[in-house]
């Protein structure tokens, strides 16, 4: 099995910013998904994040192109 999550070969990077006192995290998409539209790739780290510990302490979900660097999407809870 080859690698499923990769800083450099992941096309979306997830970030989350917590409640206070709480840290930050950083999810990239499965690098499998490289070649799907974007909506479709947020779309399913949205799924996955909803399940997560860390979806009751978070405010902002944004989530940025790992090429540019560019925000692409950003949800506030």
């Amino acid at each position: 099995m080859g690698v499923v999550f990769e800083k450099e070969k992941s096309k979306i990077k997830m970030v989350i910013l917590t409640k206070a006192k709480q840290e930050n995290a950083v999810w990239y998409s499965p690098v499998k998904q490289n070649k799907k539209p974007e909506k479709t790739i947020i779309e399913g780290m949205l799924r996955r994040f909803q399940n997560s510990k860390l979806f009751a302490i978070t405010n902002v979900v944004q989530f940025y192109d790992t090429d540019s660097n560019t925000l692409i999407a950003k949800f506030t809870k």
